[in-house]
């Protein structure tokens, strides 16, 4: 497959492809940018945002396995998928390089993508290039062995990194060694780089039921259909056996934990339990707290440890759970002869937050944070598509994480506080501090 150098001028027009427009803006003549869902066959379903206000295209190809997958980690999905643009002699990359294409391949928790994106005109070329980068069996040994010594050193260093760490820590104390939750705080195992083993791996991936085709941009229906069909081989009769994760069950330990690294200057704080899930009746409300605790510039953990006291750069809230319970921690950090004062003043906002609650004021502006998140998100076609594609994964029903936050946005003060006193209580956190050996 060879195809046409496009200059510079195309880099920069599929650029804007990925590029939110301006904010509200509608389709013309049309209403807001929406998804239409199709079979293409039995196994195989494409989904649809269709937007001709520029000559472009983004393709999304999701299979429905990823690292948490044991099929998916015992045959070494990652390197399988990940590999599958790198040809010994580095024609398909120099393909993609002429197309401007901006062809990546990803696997991810629960779902492998093949993204990519070009000009209208040059979707055939697109299309002709991924069937030969899905039937590649030459892969380039050097990348290969790249790929490995890239994880080997990136894991290396991922012990000197006192965020890492922290989580690494909190990820253990919730979640036995088998539980997927773990994985991406935890040593990658050495990298499969046999042909054969990496050739069906990606075989019997391509051939999986509950696959996703997915257009965004200028394409009709009849159109992505057309673009869609031979895209990918027939799929197999039945999925394989362990596809899905297998999660365990939480422990409930509460406490201090300690983790030590030689040369720090400063000491690391994470403070948190385990999340709730997207499922949760109180999610909605999480969200309002969530924000106004610690998910903004000019949250309380903000203006207490920075823009108040000083005491660091910076204070926030992180939460890894979707549709599972994953590690939530409020975290921060400080130089070593202020760390006493900041474990005080941390734990000193949790216990005020739990027991005051918020305020009208920061409710309403928590709310209008998250509606005006929600339509910033939604803004171009590709971002409509990953949205769909993300809830398909989760086996989520569409439009449910915009009724999250329609559900928050109708939540009274006292509602929100109700669920603060309940789930924010102090007793039930654990606090895990970074500090040098």
């Amino acid at each position: 497959m060879r195809g046409p150098t496009t200059g510079v001028m195309l880099v920069v027009a599929a650029w804007v492809a990925c590029t939110p427009l301006a904010a509200g803006e509608p389709l013309r003549g049309a209403g807001p940018l929406r998804v239409e869902s199709f079979p293409l066959d039995s196994s195989t379903t494409v989904a649809l945002v269709e937007d001709h206000r520029a000559p472009l295209v983004a393709l999304r190809i999701a299979f429905p396995a990823g690292d948490w997958s044991p099929w998916g980690h015992e045959r070494h999905l990652r390197e399988a998928f990940e590999i599958q643009l790198d040809d010994s002699a580095g024609e398909l990359r120099a393909d993609a390089d002429r197309l401007a294409a901006g062809i990546s391949l990803a696997v991810g928790d629960r779902s492998t993508q093949l993204r990519a994106r070009c000009l209208r005109d040059d979707l055939p070329q697109l299309l002709d290039l991924i069937r030969e980068i899905f039937s590649n069996d030459t892969w380039d040994r050097s990348e290969l062995r790249r790929m490995a010594r890239g994880r080997r050193l990136s894991w290396s260093a991922a012990q000197r990194n006192p965020f890492f760490v922290g989580w690494q820590a909190a990820a253990r104390e919730l979640y036995g060694p088998d539980d997927p939750r773990r994985r991406r705080w935890e040593k990658p195992e050495a990298a499969e780089t046999r042909a054969s083993r990496l050739a069906a791996t990606r075989d019997a991936l391509l051939g999986l039921r509950g696959r996703v085709i997915g257009f965004a941009g200028d394409l009709t229906r009849a159109e992505a259909a057309a673009a869609a069909r031979e895209l990918l081989p027939p799929a197999g009769e039945q999925p394989p056996s362990g596809l899905g994760p297998v999660f365990g069950a939480a422990t409930t330990q509460t406490g201090e934990i300690v983790v030590s690294i030689p040369k720090l200057t400063q000491v690391y704080f994470g403070y948190g339990r385990e999340s709730l899930t997207y499922h949760d009746p109180d999610y909605p409300a999480f969200l309002v707290a969530d924000h106004v605790l610690g998910g903004h510039f000019y949250s309380r953990l903000y203006r207490a440890l920075r823009h108040e006291g000083g005491e660091t750069y910076s204070a926030h809230s992180v939460s890894y759970g979707d549709t599972v319970a994953g590690p939530y921690r409020v975290s921060t950090y400080t130089r070593l002869d202020n760390a006493e004062a900041v474990d005080g003043k941390l734990r000193e906002v949790l216990r005020r937050f739990h027991e005051q609650g918020i305020t009208e004021t920061e409710r309403a502006s928590a709310v209008g944070a998250l509606v005006g998140r929600r339509r910033l998100s939604r803004q171009s076609p590709v971002q409509v598509l990953d949205r769909h594609l993300r809830e398909r994964a989760l086996g989520l029903t569409e439009g449910f994480l915009d009724d999250l936050v329609d559900r928050a946005a109708r939540l009274a003060l006292d509602e929100v506080n109700a669920f603060i006193a309940r789930w924010y209580a102090p007793r039930r956190f654990s606090m895990v501090r970074v500090e040098p050996r």
